[in-house]
């Protein structure tokens, strides 16, 4: 095989290899985009919980109550399912979901205003 050949060879492999590291960044890109906005997610029900809890022990209510009232929103097949929330913007009236990476944010789609999405003043829908 001549040198050129082999050059030639040797250069659409290098190629082939740029092409797949590059198409393997773009994935890992958009993955850790996805995993950042379940990061967020996640820390936003974990505040949640842990304040709708000291709520609840204040209140009185043990760890078995809490379990049999969990295990009733699991029969009726919310955990499955869960409704969506949203808040209406103060600015334009539009719905805005919390579909941001900060916790207990949400950015209006149509006028740009950041709205406060605490889970009490959410609206179902």
């Amino acid at each position: 095989m001549s040198l050129y050949h082999r050059w030639r060879r040797e250069r659409r492999e290098i190629r082939r290899q740029n092409d797949k590291d590059e198409r393997e960044r773009r994935h890992n890109a958009v993955l850790s985009e996805k995993e950042r906005e379940l990061e967020s997610h996640r820390a936003k029900i974990e505040i949640s919980a842990g304040v709708i809890w000291e709520c609840l022990s204040e209140m009185g209510v043990t760890s078995e109550e809490l379990e049999v009232k969990m295990k009733e929103i699991e029969d009726r097949g919310w955990a499955i399912n869960p409704p969506s929330y949203y808040r209406l913007c103060p600015k334009c009236g539009k719905k805005v979901f919390d579909y941001t990476a900060n916790v207990f944010e949400g950015t209006c789609i149509y006028c740009g205003r950041v709205v406060n999405m605490y889970p009490g003043d959410l609206a179902e829908g």
